[in-house]
């Protein structure tokens, strides 16, 4: 997934593993921060990141696991969900490799 997200941009990658970009501030404050049309380029740039972070994600994953994301509104909050089902925790991880090194052992 990395290299996928990175391939497409590097900026949405660093989306992904750490969080959305804050929109800048304007010069000038819009009376409704929801009107586009009063963005900046820079703003509008930023705005751009944060989607294209989110539709690299969604176009890289299957349906069941859409449903897992759906309710995350920020593409970190997708990805560590994503991260936690498939890796699991610190602590999974660690019995996870015990339990291959005991059958290790074993075998």
């Amino acid at each position: 997934m990395e290299i996928y997200a990175k391939s497409y941009n590097v900026k949405v990658w660093c989306v992904i593993k750490n969080r959305n970009y804050p929109l800048p501030a304007a010069v000038q404050p819009s009376a409704d921060p929801e009107d586009i049309d009063e963005y900046t380029d820079e703003q509008m740039a930023v705005v751009q990141v944060n989607a294209k972070a989110r539709y690299v994600l969604y176009n890289a994953i299957s349906g069941e696991e859409y449903d897992k994301i759906l309710c995350y509104d920020t593409t970190k909050k997708m990805w560590d969900k994503l991260e936690v089902t498939y890796e699991g925790t610190s602590k999974v991880k660690e019995t996870r490799i015990n339990m291959l090194v005991h059958d290790y052992e074993l075998f």
